[in-house]
């Protein structure tokens, strides 16, 4: 069952950014948002890449460290708007 509001909505929907399946075209200072499987997202700038793509290391906005990102993983990733 749907229920409707008398009133429209205020807001306008954004439409996600599209998932980079190819890692080749991501570079080194690139901001990325990483949609991991457990559900978790990482928020950051891609500090290195190796040279083969398979994996890449995110420096996390707000402080939050550096952690890796392995193409085994299967993560959802999306380049983001710099901020």
């Amino acid at each position: 069952m749907r229920l409707h509001s008398a009133t429209p909505a205020s807001h306008t929907t954004r439409l996600p950014a599209a998932p980079v399946p190819d890692w080749s075209r991501l570079s080194r200072d690139d901001a990325v948002r990483v949609l991991l499987r457990d559900g978790r997202i990482i928020s950051g700038q891609i500090d290195m890449i190796a040279v083969d793509r398979s994996v890449f290391w995110v420096i996390q906005s707000a402080g939050r460290g550096r952690v890796m990102v392995c193409s085994s993983d299967k993560p959802v990733v999306v380049r983001a708007a710099a901020s």
